[in-house]
């Protein structure tokens, strides 16, 4: 099977497993942060009845958990075929970052935006429950003590698991695109030497005089006309 693909949906590949990873974290965070503070069973219900969550968490829990299955899975598609691809080819050291950086610079953009959408999720919650606004107490409030404790380590470990993933197929294309360079080393411009003028003027200059097209002479089957005195 050829899968053909653009420049455009390239680029938008990434920012979707980033979107999936979001939203995913999310979900994780916020029944965490849920259990953290309610324990399992009646007081974890009640705490998503009085919430607000229980009329809309369900489906979209089961929405957010597909894609992301979805997602990882597509993710570990590419993977598996880069590996595929790029086991005939030399090892070499890697190209790129390395696997703790680049944990850390995805956990750096999920840990605020998941924070972000947790706070507004409830205060949207809160709004439609209660008539008004929570403000910053779902994460600094009584009893939200373990909130951002839950939302750092949710969203580490999701983005350890996300940053793997993202390092290692950052390693294989680096390899092929050594590989590639390998066989087909690009051809960089250099200063082009005054007599190589002359000579490119000679060798055209030779192409005219021997091509048969040449020069055009008049037709031969045009008489001459005299040209009267």
């Amino acid at each position: 099977m050829i899968v053909r693909t653009t420049p455009r949906l390239a680029k938008l590949g990434p920012r979707v497993r980033l979107a999936v990873l979001v939203l995913f974290s999310l979900l994780v965070a916020h029944d965490g942060i849920y259990l953290a503070q309610f324990g399992w069973g009646s007081g974890f219900q009640q705490a998503m009845s009085e919430g607000g969550s229980h009329a809309y968490w369900l489906p979209t829990s089961i929405a957010i958990a597909l894609a992301g299955v979805a997602t990882f899975l597509a993710t570990l598609a590419v993977l598996v075929r880069l590996q595929q691809s790029a086991s005939r080819l030399v090892q070499g050291h890697a190209e790129g970052p390395g696997y703790a950086s680049e944990l850390v610079r995805t956990w750096k953009r999920l840990y605020p935006l998941v924070t972000l959408l947790y706070g507004v999720q409830e205060n949207v919650e809160h709004l439609a429950s209660h008539g008004h606004l929570a403000g910053l107490d779902p994460l600094f409030g009584p009893g939200s003590d373990l909130a951002l404790p839950v939302l750092a380590f949710t969203t580490f470990v999701l983005a350890a698991i996300g940053a793997l993933l993202r390092w290692r197929i950052s390693v294989l294309e680096g390899r092929m695109a050594r590989a590639r360079r390998a066989v087909f080393p690009r051809i960089e411009a250099h200063a082009q030497p005054a007599g190589w003028r002359m000579v490119a003027a000679i060798v055209a200059h030779g192409r005219i005089l021997v091509r048969r097209d040449a020069g055009r002479a008049p037709p031969p089957f045009l008489p001459v006309q005299p040209i009267a005195a």
